[in-house]
């Protein structure tokens, strides 16, 4: 198993422990294995094998025993305990705002709610009036969290899909019957949460035989992934599921999450890509004066004809414009470009030179500065900036004056003493409620770097988040504004914020504003960095990485970029470090 999966479990039981109500030091060697293991760059089996394991602090002899079990097993006994006394789905009342590990466990062990079912049903009931720490705003709060996680039932972040996605191509790679495949739909789109996973694969023989040896061949790999064939799609995320004559199987992966196979022949191939990847809005902003009938294919067989053998870019010049890159297939407005041949030239995933925003073990991160910068040199960037948590995040050991200034002292020496990279020295401050920041102006103008975030009193009117943005954009040492909205993707809204004001600040202010490459956040979305495009703002592509595993974030800060049409220029941290400062100190007067 990898070191993430076994860093779940340890996760998983710590938080379990914490609903119902175990003693603190159980509770916390788990959370901090799961940290550790997440945090390591080495197999955990390798170390445990090697006896290093227990070396490690903060590792006893328990936890390497569960490890050990995890791996040889894929679970560990106190684990499937857990589960069969309370469920998982209990830790999904975490993930509801207002709702905090105390809340969980009285919810739990006062009402015997399970999961969010239940507490909806409770909620309905009145059974939370009166209970302590619910107060109507509380309760409310909890009440717009739910819907909001309704939404994103049945859901998974990009970075899960495509690990699902992984598992299903190496299946697919040992299937003689399939001679290519490529995934398409909202995965090639590259969005930042998709409902559905779609693969389009050739066929080496016709499709009827193909698709029976498909299924014997899935239904004989279960170990790698659990598929179950459907009769129907549970779920149509595009209407391109109704389109004719393609040929689908349907399933459900890891018993829940539908997937959809298309079938096809060699000439067909690039043309099945073609209309599953896009949108319906997509298809439907497409040219109908020419000889490609996009509109109803059941009614225009003609299609699969003329684009016979054709690439995805000949098909795009039939049909009389330029190729329209995957992850701008979501929305119309990039056909009149396309028409016009006007698409912009998107920024790349290797255009990245350098990261603006990231941890080390100063703050909450698994990670020393050392180990960091070495991970930075390996990714091949140019300058790497350290920007650990102010002391605000008490929770995430935030920096106080003093140790800022003493990091800073070690940044400096550290980048002397380092060839092949340029090593920045920032903070990621803390804006307060009143927009005021954690340390002084004083402090602030002696670092390289300052990324500006908002972790707490996310509840504030509309209004009052607002304002408290602006007063830190206008803050002339401010050169970032790190995640912008605060969301979590599936578990937490955006505050209540008129970014359109931000935006206009931000323009005016010579203000950057980040998409964050945390799978969790990609924030700001696509909609919000399309209108910073527009008002002049320049983006910083950031990983906020907390540890060297999450250097790989880039690639989805990246996506979300692209999805919204930006180029290198638009990118801060695409420029060269002589760029890159001339930029920022237009930022100060």
């Amino acid at each position: 198993m990898k070191n993430i999966e076994i860093s779940n479990i340890f996760s998983n039981i710590g938080e379990l422990l914490q609903i119902r109500g175990d003693a603190s030091f159980r509770i916390r060697s788990y959370e901090k294995a799961a940290d550790i293991i997440e945090g390591l760059t080495v197999d955990v089996g390798e170390l445990i094998e090697a006896g290093k394991f227990q070396n490690i602090s903060g590792i006893g002899k328990t936890i390497e025993e569960k490890t050990r079990e995890i791996i040889e097993t894929g679970t560990c006994q106190a684990y499937e305990k857990l589960i069969a006394e309370m469920g998982l789905e209990v830790l999904d009342l975490l993930d509801i705002q207002g709702i905090g590990s105390k809340t969980a466990s009285r919810l739990y062990n006062e009402l015997g709610i399970k999961n969010l079912n239940q507490l909806a049903e409770a909620l309905e009931d009145g059974k939370l009036q009166g209970m302590k720490g619910l107060g109507k705003k509380t309760l409310e709060t909890i009440s717009e969290s739910l819907k909001f996680l309704n939404t994103y039932r049945g859901t998974r972040l990009i970075s899960q899909t495509i690990n699902l996605a992984g598992k299903l191509s190496e299946v697919f790679k040992s299937c003689e019957a399939l001679a290519r495949h490529e995934f398409t739909g909202n995965l090639r789109r590259r969005e930042e949460v998709c409902r559905s996973l779609e693969v389009v694969v050739e066929c080496t023989e016709d499709i009827g035989t193909t698709q029976n040896t498909l299924i014997e061949h899935l239904a004989t790999h279960q170990e790698q992934l659990t598929v179950q064939m459907v009769d129907t799609p549970q779920d149509t995320p595009i209407g391109t599921l109704q389109l004719q004559p393609l040929q689908k199987i349907h399933l459900l992966i890891n018993n829940d999450f539908p997937g959809t196979i298309y079938l096809c022949s060699a000439a067909h191939y690039e043309a099945t890509l073609f209309l599953t990847t896009a949108t319906d809005e997509h298809l439907a902003a497409l040219p109908t004066d020419t000889p490609l009938k996009i509109s109803d294919l059941s009614k225009a067989p003609d299609f699969w004809q003329e684009t016979q053998n054709n690439t995805e870019t000949e098909i795009y010049s039939k049909l009389g414009m330029s190729y329209i890159p995957p992850e701008l297939r979501q929305f119309p407005d990039s056909v009149a470009l396309a028409v016009e041949n006007k698409l912009p030239s998107l920024v790349e995933f290797n255009d990245i030179r350098g990261d603006l925003h990231t941890h080390t073990d100063w703050s909450d991160g698994a990670h020393t500065m050392n180990e960091m910068v070495a991970a930075a040199i390996k990714r091949g960037l140019e300058y790497y900036a350290i920007t650990d948590h102010s002391v605000s995040s008490s929770v995430a050991n935030g920096l106080d004056q003093g140790r800022l200034l003493a990091q800073m002292k070690q940044v400096r020496e550290l980048d002397a003493a380092t060839e092949g990279i340029t090593i920045l020295a920032g903070s990621e401050v803390d804006i307060r409620r009143d927009g005021t920041l954690d340390f002084t102006d004083e402090i602030l103008a002696q670092l390289d770097i300052v990324v500006a975030s908002v972790h707490s009193h996310f509840t504030l009117s509309e209004a009052e988040m607002t304002k408290r943005m602006i007063r830190a954009i206008e803050n002339p040492y401010v050169k970032i504004i790190g995640h912008p909205t605060g969301r979590l993707l599936g578990r937490r809204p955006m505050y209540p914020i008129n970014l359109n004001e931000i935006i206009s600040a931000a323009a005016e202010n010579n203000t950057i504003l980040e998409i964050n490459g945390s799978p969790s956040r990609l924030d700001l979305g696509p909609e919000y960095v399309r209108k910073a495009k527009e008002a002049g703002v320049l983006i910083a592509i950031n990983t906020d990485a907390h540890s060297v595993p999450e250097f790989e974030r880039y690639q989805y800060g990246v996506n979300v970029a692209r999805r919204s049409g930006l180029t290198q220029d638009d990118v801060i941290n695409t420029y060269s470090l002589e760029k890159l400062r001339g930029t920022l100190h237009n930022n100060v007067s």
